[in-house]
């Protein structure tokens, strides 16, 4: 989605069709929205009822995204959740939490890390983290060139 203007639309629009079209397809992966973080809002994902999860997609969930105190917190105080996974947001960037659903599951792309411009998908792929795209992280910024 960051070196494809055409795919990042796509994804907005159909998500699931986008997904699919990588070979990502399967049971929990079948009903997807994208949802994107912008210089604004930062998204987060949460299944408050049990632990609706987008398997095929991001592979086996983290313990913790099952756990009650995550599946709770993330609504009230998802600042605070974020703040206990390390990442810390600008007080004045919105935090929208979505709820996965038996229905529906969400998927986060994070924001291209700056400097990265001209990178391969391989090489981009490598700053995606299966929590950056739950919301709980960021994609790495790159390594700075060695002087």
């Amino acid at each position: 989605a960051w070196n494809d203007p055409a795919y990042a639309e796509w994804l907005k629009l159909d998500a699931t069709a986008a997904i699919e079209s990588l070979s990502y397809t399967g049971r929990q992966g079948e009903h997807m929205q994208a949802v994107f973080n912008t210089e604004e809002t930062h998204n987060l994902v949460v299944c408050t009822l049990c632990s609706c999860y987008p398997w095929s997609v991001l592979g086996l969930p983290p313990v913790w995204y099952k756990a009650p105190p995550y599946r709770s917190r993330a609504v009230i105080d998802p600042r605070g959740v974020l703040e206990e996974f390390g990442l810390t947001l600008p007080k004045d960037k919105k935090i929208r939490v979505w709820d996965s659903t038996a229905e529906l599951r969400y998927l986060v792309v994070p924001m291209r890390p700056r400097g990265t411009e001209g990178w391969s998908e391989e090489q981009l792929a490598e700053l995606v983290s299966r929590d950056a795209m739950i919301g709980t992280a960021l994609a790495k910024e790159p390594e700075a060139e060695p002087a």
